[in-house]
């Protein structure tokens, strides 16, 4: 590629326009100062891309534009235009004309042209990048950028190597990346956050809003078999009242003719029992007798038999008694006999015994000879013989062994006495050093401990502002849920309100068309305004009334009356204005609710409304009295006479007449008046949760600002610590180090004098054992030579003794067994004795008891003879009369047969017709009850259908998909019914709000991932053009650094240099170091030179560079004006080694350069502040 054309206009002093063609090799541009040469150069950069007005020497970027002359007007608009011809496409997909135009305006406007098609400044930058052209490439040299090289720091010169590897694009596209991560990470923490509090709105609300469809589902299915049942029961019960009726005529008949059978029946009934009640008076008495005799009889049979026992019994024992007394007396005389024997033979066994005592004694005396003594004595000698000489070795061996260690112990003790006295030293250098550490860490350890104070302080205020910040937090969630579950529950009461929902059909529709029909004011409800304690007292009196609907007027009434007929929307009660008269209580009844205790007032003033409708209040309430409870009510009534209804606050209610009502319900519904007080409690509610959710806000913003100014005066505490901490390191890391150098010195002092304590005592230790050793051995010598002599006595003695031992032991054994017989013998008769005398001793015993029992038995015996007479005339006596007795009661019983049978009939006959009578009774009853259990059903039914539905029967018999089988049915509602209570309270407003929650966090989660992704994207980007910049630095610094010292003796005539990187390792951030040594210098750093030599060492490295990456064309501007003549000579000699590669455009003032220009170009002011350009000869110049 060439740059072919220059075209200045209104471009600062070049006010016309003037274009510069450039032709291949070196083109010069000459002229004196001040006459725009450099703006030529400007107007190259401006084209090319530059941005910065303060690099052009402006304040701001239309300073570039032509300013005015004294002869010329400041001109609008300045452009330049660059032409390039790139027939060999340097610049690829370029087409090979490429003209660049920019032009700027007065007012700022700019424009960007490329061959004549609008572009951005970035465009053009974008085409020149990496290229080694551009606004700041090295393709174009001023004096400052060759000082720049030098003057700057190594960081600084890597961007000349960066341009030249291409990678300004890369750095280029990880900035923007960068700038993009870091926005993305920043959305992310602000999507993270955002998910976070919506995910904790979504779980409860998800929970919530699938109970609510759950519930409304139920809530459908459960309304519309609630209508299914309440149709089917209306009309079943409606055909059973008719059935019943025809019954209950029929049934009335029947029970008046068996009223009559059983008066009759009664009569003979009660006549036949009053005979047998008399016959069985009778009876009783007689078996009562008979029964005492007959009880006579068996106590006296049963004592006869019993003495008769007795006596037999008596005379058996006195035989038994006899007998054993026989028995044991023959057994006591027995063993008299048998004890005397054994004691004979006891006291023969004992005389032989002592015999043969006495002859094993004799024998034993005899075999003690010296024989057996003798060889135990020869033995023990023997061994002590060779337990000595064994004790005199080992002491003889301990001798040498003390000898060795005594002179052991005195080298030990010479040598201890010098280590003691080094230690000791060493000691008493150290405790100086460490008490010096010792004072440091206490001056520091105080500091600390000071700051670690009031960090403990600040750290618990953080802490106490945190806890309040989550308790506010809390609070505010908490009274937000209260107010959502108020909002909801108020938004369904309005809405319910709204709709008249709970009102019967007519009456809702009359309040839905308030606006077309005249004087409708509103219902009974609407108007009433009670207190909650009693609204349950209130609207159990009014009941049905609180759905009147109170008309200005009557004609208002009957307007609304025609309209219900003729849309045919049911019935309602009307309460004109002008026709309902006030009732009261009067002065007497007053004054009695005034003494009685538990009176609450008259309903009426329990009640607030409008002034306007008081007359429809006392209309309806003005005679109803309320009190606490039954009790009360009970003795009101009796005072008033019952004359006026009387309700507690349970909503028990006696009704004038008398009547009383009450109990409780199963059934649980809103009432219109406790509807109307939650609304009116929940707005109330929704105001003050407002009110406390702000109050709360404020605490907490108040509560923020403290928290960040402790946590600010923490993080300045935890610097100074961090500062004290490092600062305390060494001093402590010193202290401990001595600590354990003297801890280790002293013990070495303490083992060092312990060691010379021990060293003496064994020294000393040992010279007494020596001589004790010496004194042992001598006299162990003495003893031995003693004992050898015995040994040999002993032994001649010996063997003489030993054969007459042999003899003696046979006789002694013998005796020996003799005696253990007779000691086995005298064994086994003193047991025999010892039996022997117990069983006489027990035989005596025996024989004593034996005959007192019998002595007893004989008087026992006499007692009794006359008893047993005495029971047998008795016995006669009572037979007789008993015979008698039961003569006569067995006729009784005969006639009361005959008078029981008349009366089991007469008995069965009452109970058949009574049981007919009660039968006929019973149904009568259960018919009559059961029709009017039918008749308070079918009004239940009716109502409900109203109230729950708002539809009449007629309207409801005309819905579709009403199933026939009513069990099926009550079973389905019964189902449905449990699964709406086990839901519970339901908030029908979470539905929404959870789908509007929803569908926000799935969007930002999606979001969310979204941005993970393009953050990883960019991460991986980043690194790939990070690698990508490190291969081209490293390959395009090996190939300048190689060129540079090829260059730089060239270029000086001799010496060397060398460009080396800072950090090797690092070569996304590395500088570059230049060290050189021009010839006769020394080889050192750049900023060591010269001026001169440091241009042309900047000038080599740039040389250096066009030759690693030619450019199509180089501007220098005045790029060799700090080098001497020679070196201009030297540096422009060296331009004509790239010219052919490159275009060179110099501006310069110097004489070498100018003579190996190709073109000159002279560059005049002939017009004041008018630059032009002038074609120059070489002659002129020189």
């Amino acid at each position: 590629m060439r740059l072919k054309a220059l075209t200045l206009n209104g471009f600062k002093s070049f006010a016309d326009k003037t274009k510069i063609e450039f032709q291949p090799g070196i083109t010069g541009i000459v002229g004196p100062n001040g006459s725009g040469k450099s703006n030529i150069i400007e107007g190259l950069r401006w084209v090319l891309g530059e941005q910065s007005a303060k690099s052009l020497r402006g304040g701001k970027m239309p300073d570039v534009i032509f300013a005015g002359s004294d002869t010329r007007a400041k001109l609008n608009r300045a452009e330049v235009e660059i032409e390039l011809d790139n027939s060999d496409y340097f610049l690829k997909k370029q087409p090979a004309q490429i003209v660049i135009t920019r032009r700027i305006f007065r007012n700022g406007e700019s424009e960007f042209l490329i061959n004549g098609k609008t572009v951005r400044l970035r465009d053009i930058v974008d085409l020149f990048l990496d290229t080694g052209l551009g606004k700041e490439s090295f393709s174009i040299i001023s004096q400052g950028r060759v000082e720049s090289i030098f003057n700057s720091k190594p960081q600084d010169r890597r961007s000349l190597i960066e341009e030249v590897a291409g990678v300004l694009k890369y750095k280029k596209e990880k900035s923007r990346a960068q700038k993009e991560l870091e926005e993305t990470t920043s959305h992310l923490n602000r999507v993270a956050d955002i998910i976070t509090e919506l995910y904790q709105q979504r779980q409860p609300l998800e929970e919530q809003a699938s109970i609510a469809h759950d519930y409304l589902e139920q809530k459908k299915q459960y309304d519309h078999f609630d209508l299914n049942n309440l149709v089917l029961e209306i009309k079943s019960k409606s055909a059973e009242k008719e059935k019943i009726q025809i019954e209950l005529q029929k049934i009335k008949q029947i029970v008046e003719k068996h009223e009559h059978n059983a008066r009759k029946q009664k009569d003979l009934t009660q006549m036949l029992h009053e005979q047998q009640q008399q016959l069985e008076e009778q009876i009783d008495s007689a078996q009562k007798r008979l029964v005492e005799l007959t009880q006579q009889k068996g106590y006296l049979s049963g004592e006869q038999k019993v003495s008769k026992q007795t006596h037999e019994y008596q005379d058996m024992q006195r035989n038994d008694a006899k007998q054993r007394i026989s028995e044991d007396q023959q057994s006591l005389t027995d063993a008299n006999q048998d004890k005397k024997q054994i004691l004979q033979q006891i006291a023969e066994i004992e005389a032989k015994k002592a015999e043969l005592e006495e002859q094993i004694s004799q024998l034993r005396l005899e075999g003690q000879t010296d024989a057996k003594t003798l060889s135990a004595q020869i033995e023990k000698l023997q061994q002590d013989i060779f337990n000595d000489i064994k004790a005199k070795d080992a002491f003889e061996n301990e001798q040498k062994y003390l000898e060795k260690e005594y002179l052991n112990q005195v080298a030990v003790q010479q040598n201890t006495n010098t280590k003691l006295n080094d230690a000791k030293a060493e000691f008493l250098n150290n405790e100086k050093q460490i008490k010096e550490a010792e004072k440091n860490l206490a001056r520091l350890n105080s500091q600390l401990t000071d700051l670690q104070q009031k960090q403990t302080v600040a750290n618990e205020d953080v802490v106490k502002c945190t806890r309040r910040l989550d308790n506010q937090k809390e609070r505010w969630y908490q009274a937000s849920d209260i107010l959502k579950k108020a909002e909801t529950q108020y938004d369904t009461l309005k809405n319910v309100a709204a709709n008249y929902s709970g009102y019967y059909q007519g009456v809702k529709k009359v309040l839905q068309a308030k606006s077309k029909l005249s004087g409708i004011v509103g219902a009974v409800a609407e108007l009433f305004k009670v207190a909650p304690e009693y609204s349950k007292a209130i609207e159990t009196t009014l009941g049905g009334q609180l759905q009147n609907v109170v008309v200005t007027t009557d004609s208002a009434a009957k307007e609304a009356i025609r309209y219900l007929s003729k849309n045919h929307y049911g019935r309602a009660t009307f309460l004109p204005r002008n026709t309902v008269r006030k009732r009261s209580l009067n002065t007497n009844q007053l004054q009695i609710l005034k003494e009685t205790v538990g009176v609450i007032d008259v309903a009426s003033n329990l009640v607030q409304v409008n002034a306007n409708d008081q007359p429809i209040l006392q209309h309806l309430l003005g005679t109803t009295v309320v009190v606490e409870n039954l009790d009360n009510a009970t003795v009101v009534a009796t005072r008033l006479n019952h004359a006026v209804k009387i309700v507690t606050l349970n909503g028990d209610i006696i009704n004038a007449g008398g009547s009383m009502t009450g109990g409780s319900t199963q059934q649980k519904h809103t009432g219109l008046l406790e509807q109307k007080q939650q609304t009116d409690s929940l707005a109330q509610n929704i105001v003050t949760m407002r009110k406390k959710m702000e109050t709360v806000e404020l605490e907490g913003a108040q509560n923020r600002k403290q928290l960040e100014k402790s946590q600010q005066y923490l993080e300045e505490l935890k610097i100074q610590i961090t500062k004290l901490e490092e600062a305390k390191q060494p001093v402590q890391k010193k202290y401990d180090v001595l600590k354990i150098e003297i801890e280790h010195q002293k013990r070495e002092v303490d083992m060092h004098i312990h060691a010379q304590e021990d060293a003496k005592k064994n020294e000393s230790n040992y010279q007494l054992q020596k001589d004790e050793l010496a004194v042992k051995i001598s006299d162990l010598a003495h003893k031995l030579d003693k004992q050898k002599q015995q040994l040999e006595s002993k032994k001649a003695y010996f063997n003489n003794a030993e054969h007459m031992q042999q003899k003696n032991e046979h006789a002694l054994n013998e005796a020996i067994q003799s005696k253990a017989v007779i000691d086995e013998r005298l064994q086994s008769q003193k047991l025999q004795l010892k039996e022997i005398t117990n069983q006489i001793e027990r035989l005596e015993q025996n024989i004593l008891k034996t005959q007192n029992r019998l002595n007893n038995l004989l008087s026992e015996q006499q007692q009794h003879s006359g008893r047993t007479e005495d029971l047998e005339a008795k016995k006669k006596a009572v037979d007789k009369e008993h015979t008698m007795l039961n003569v006569k009661v067995q006729e009784m019983i005969s006639q009361r047969k005959q008078l029981h049978k008349e009366v089991t009939i007469a008995e069965k006959e009452l109970t058949r017709v009574n049981e007919l009578q009660k039968a006929a009774y019973d149904e009568q009853n259960e018919k009559t009850r059961y029709d009017s259990h039918l008749e308070t059903l079918l009004e239940n039914y009716l109502n409900s259908l109203s109230e729950r539905h708002e539809l009449t029967y007629e309207k409801a018999l005309e819905k579709e998909d009403l199933e026939t089988d009513l069990e099926n049915v009550k079973r389905r509602l019964k189902l449905l019914k449990l699964g709406l209570d086990d839901l519970g309270e339901v908030n029908l407003g979470a539905i929404s709000e959870f789908e509007r929650v929803n569908e926000r966090y799935e969007f930002l989660t999606k979001q969310q991932d979204d941005l993970l992704e393009a953050k990883d994207q960019l991460t991986n980007s980043m690194d790939e053009m990070d690698e990508e910049v490190k291969l081209r630095f490293k390959q395009t610094f090996t190939k300048v650094s190689e060129a540079f010292t090829a260059i730089f003796p060239a270029i000086f005539g001799g010496g060397r240099a060398q460009l080396s990187l800072t950090e090797p390792d690092d070569l996304l951030t590395t500088g570059i170091e230049i060290m050189a040594q021009p010839p006769g210098k020394k080889f050192q750093a750049l900023t060591l030179l010269s001026g001169g030599e440091k241009a042309l060492t900047a000038i080599a490295l740039l040389f250096a560079i066009l030759k690693v990456r030619p450019v199509p064309f180089v501007v220098l501007d005045e790029a060799e004006a700090a080098l001497d003549d020679a070196n201009v000579v030297r540096y422009s000699q060296y331009l004509q080694n790239f010219d052919m590669e490159t275009q060179f455009i110099v501006i310069t003032h110097r004489k070498g350069t100018m003579m190996n220009a190709n073109t000159l170009y002279g560059v005049t002011m002939q017009e004041s502040g008018i630059s032009k350009m002038v074609s120059v000869s070489l002659e002129e110049v020189m």
